[in-house]
């Protein structure tokens, strides 16, 4: 006895694409990212990210980081945006 789906439209899955974050990224590493967002929001004087974010990538391997963009961006950005606190 064979089963026939009632809907046969066509479905491709692209497995072979890479992903752009890996299993798992290393804690110091994201603690380097956020860092380097909140350094360069000091030095970039307070810019959107989307304005500043091409020269933040091309500055990441320059700092000695061989983590891909994509795997920190999202780090780099939490500490760029976050707020500057008072040390009181």
């Amino acid at each position: 006895m064979s089963v026939r789906p009632e809907d046969d439209t066509a479905v491709s899955i692209a497995l072979s694409e890479s992903t752009t974050q890996p299993g798992s990224i290393d804690p110091a590493v994201l603690r380097r990212a956020m860092k380097y967002g909140q350094k360069s929001r000091e030095r970039l004087r307070g810019q959107p990210f989307r304005a500043v974010e091409e020269e933040l990538r091309k500055g990441w391997p320059l700092r000695g980081e061989s983590t891909e963009w994509e795997w920190v961006r999202a780090a780099v950005r939490a500490g760029y945006e976050q707020e500057p606190h008072d040390d009181d």
